[in-house]
């Protein structure tokens, strides 16, 4: 069974910010950060990793963010 981590922030902080800064954030908080960008690909693994946040975006803005 999976430790299910929880940020120290509400995942909605992260939405409207740039890249770089929800990806510090993230990674302060001892998360791995994965970038989906939705201009490109967007394609993504369905493997559910709890220490894993992904920032969905768009123009290198953030306009979701999910752990796992």
């Amino acid at each position: 069974m999976f430790d299910e981590r929880v940020p120290s922030f509400a995942l909605s902080e992260l939405v409207g910010t740039r890249v770089d800064e929800a990806r510090a954030k993230g990674e302060a908080g001892g998360f791995q950060i994965e970038v989906v960008d939705r201009e490109g690909h967007g394609a993504v693994t369905l493997d559910h990793r709890p220490n894993r946040i992904r920032l969905y975006a768009r123009r290198g803005k953030v306009e979701e963010a999910r752990v796992g």
